[in-house]
């Protein structure tokens, strides 16, 4: 057959047989090659999916290296039949398109030189997860039963204060007690430290109004202060009662610039030394008492601490911040009083609320806020489990007297699984909705890109086709996130109805209506930007030296485009009205605040004033200057 194929090639070219064979042959080779390849990429996909798990739990983070101008992202061409609709492929068929750079070559307008229009985001050949690892809390395995009240909201000093008493009393009631407090010794809680310090009296004081039967009284609540980082140190020489000798323990707590917290390794160290301590002939009850606003740095220790407390039965009860939405990290400014600088934007390990993360990172378009860092309603997993598995309390407290971001009585329907890691993982994978929504919360892990800008200079401008081009870029690429995020959702949107779970309904709509919409709108800014080349409009005010894009509700790209609007619409609108004063509605809320489409508008903008005749630049050169060094950032 193969030379049959070349005789009929011989004939329509001319070209020897001989030669026309070998190289028949070597493409036969290639073929073969790539169809293999492309097997073990489907199956290394399916690989990806299925075992994700296990890959989560033994790795670390990594990081993405960033998608830049030349990088290559693949279209497929597509034909001149009007595509099907799928939400994770392509709207329309292709406008005229430009090579960006480093990509393969498309198809362009046949104009002059000087042509071009904008990359169609058409369905891409993506096989693959993308290689993004939560950070999340690595666990011996076991299984316990969760117990305890899990997580409370307290507000503020008085309502931590008012909640640790009443704990504190019921205690008692069991018998002598020993309360181990724990604080978290790092810069970031310093002021919370003090603050607590200052309060403590009140606490003993509330202590003494509840204790009607004067169970705390000739020993019988004895108190130890604990400062730890990296290391722990014992700030009472013994148990105590004397509440001044316990402020004055809290108060020289010094700070630990290590930037570990070894809160794990701390809680069972006071479990093993103090779970059975006895004060002469009198036993007691030990509970510990945990401040901290972090994580804590040894969360591989969590299960193993978990058995130990409930095998000596030491509840552990936790005073700490809110972890955020869908988010490990947050950012705090610090002010160091010693070098007087302000630090600004230092990583604090602070979450997620949950396991894994199960909240899509995407960012929003236009301005106004971008909820990198909302409040999630509950603390970090790791020490929620912790509390919950000991039968102690969660207390979600914000020393500093700020209002919580939503109400805590509506935020229960919504609490996440604090079962052992392996147990939560074994869940998803026998879930394929809530699979598909932790799959695409690690896809959209990676940093993107942000919004492109909206603002155009003429189209006479030397620099315009740069302009278009660079942006196109960044509107791919969020198309590129988008698409893959979109693919495992789309699998499985059948799956939606039976969910019982209000936090999981809440993840999939919302997580489905902000894909679908940042779909739509990567298409709209593609389609805009391509009808600006090909049918170019004039200025109408002869002041214009510029265009802008402004939202607007139609959609131009095509029918299947507005149809998918209209449902990425349905279902933000569907998140706000069905999980009112949540995380999810105020995402929602903030993505419906903008039409999905785009228009062009003729604006005029100001050139832009010479460096050097600024009126303040000689005072910025000097700012430059001194801050040219700042000092290093503290570890928080």
């Amino acid at each position: 057959m193969l030379d049959k194929l070349g005789d009929i090639m011989v004939a329509r070219s001319g070209a020897p047989a001989t030669s026309l064979t070998a190289g028949l042959i070597s493409l036969s080779i290639h073929a073969m090659l790539l169809v293999g390849l492309a097997f073990a990429g489907v199956q290394a996909h399916e690989a990806a999916q299925t075992e994700f798990s296990s890959e989560v739990a033994e790795s670390g983070p990594r990081e993405l290296e960033p998608l830049t101008s030349d990088s290559t992202l693949q279209d497929l061409d597509q034909d001149d039949d009007e595509p099907v609709m799928e939400a994770s492929g392509s709207f329309a068929p292709v406008l005229a398109t430009t090579n960006t750079p480093g990509a393969p070559s498309a198809a362009v307008a046949a104009a002059s030189d000087d042509s071009f229009a904008a990359t169609d985001f058409g369905r891409r050949d993506v096989q693959r997860m993308v290689d993004v690892i939560a950070p999340t809390a690595t666990t011996l395995g076991q299984t316990f039963a969760i117990e305890g009240n899990g997580a409370e909201h307290v507000e503020g000093v008085e309502g931590a204060v008012d909640r640790v008493a009443v704990e504190i009393v019921r205690r008692l009631e069991r018998g002598r007690t020993l309360v181990a407090w724990a604080f978290d010794a790092s810069l970031s809680l310093a002021a919370e430290r003090k603050r607590l310090a200052e309060h403590i009296e009140t606490i003993y004081t509330h202590i003494g109004q509840l204790d009607r039967d004067k169970l705390a009284a000739d020993g019988g609540l004895l108190t130890t202060v604990v400062g730890y980082g990296r290391y722990r140190k014992v700030m009472t020489p013994k148990p105590t009662g004397d509440v001044a000798a316990i402020r004055s323990a809290i108060a020289s707590i010094p700070p630990d610039t290590s930037g570990d917290e070894a809160t794990f390794g701390t809680v069972a160290e006071l479990v093993e030394k103090l779970g059975k301590f006895k004060d002469g002939d009198h036993a007691y009850n030990l509970m510990v008492i945990v401040v901290t606003d972090e994580v804590g740095s040894d969360q591989e220790r969590l299960e193993s601490t978990i058995a130990l407390a409930r095998q000596r039965e030491v509840p552990i009860y936790v005073l700490g911040s809110q972890a955020l939405f869908g988010r490990a990290e947050r950012f705090m400014d610090y002010y160091d009083e010693g070098t007087k600088y302000l630090h600004r934007g230092i990583k604090v390990d602070a979450g997620p609320e949950s396991a894994m993360i199960e909240q899509i990172r995407l960012p929003f378009w236009y301005g106004g806020p971008q909820y990198d860092e909302i409040e999630s309603g509950f603390g970090p997993y790791a020490l929620s489990r912790l509390a919950s598995a000991t039968g102690g309390i969660y207390f979600v407290a914000r020393l500093d007297g700020a209002k919580m971001g939503f109400d805590a009585s509506r935020m229960k329907e919504y609490r996440p699984d604090w079962a052992p890691r392996r147990e939560y993982e074994g869940s998803i994978q026998r879930d394929p909705l809530r699979q598909a929504v932790v799959n695409a919360s690690l896809i959209t892990q990676q940093n993107l890109p942000g919004m492109p800008t909206l603002q155009f200079p003429s189209m006479d401008s030397p620099n315009f086709k740069d302009v278009l081009q660079d942006n196109q870029v960044i509107a791919e690429r969020t198309a590129y996130t988008v698409d893959e995020a979109l693919e495992p959702i789309s699998a499985v949107a059948k799956r939606r109805d039976r969910e019982t779970s209000r936090r999981w309904q809440a993840h999939y709509d919302l997580i489905r209506g902000r894909l679908l919409a940042m779909k739509v709108r990567c298409y709209e800014y593609n389609f805009a930007c391509a009808r600006l080349v090909k049918d170019p409009p004039r200025f109408q005010d002869p002041k214009s030296n510029a265009w802008r894009l402004v939202p607007d509700r139609e959609i131009r790209y095509s029918e299947k485009a507005a149809a998918a609007a209209r449902e990425a619409e349905a279902l933000l609108k569907k998140v706000v009205d069905e999980h009112p004063a949540t995380p999810w509605a105020l995402l929602a809320e903030r993505e419906l605040q903008n039409p999905l489409g785009f228009k062009w508008v003729e604006a005029h903008v100001p050139p832009p004033r010479p460096a050097g005749d600024a009126p303040d630049a000689p005072r910025r050169k000097m700012k430059r200057a001194e801050d040219a060094k700042p000092p290093e950032p503290p570890k928080l």
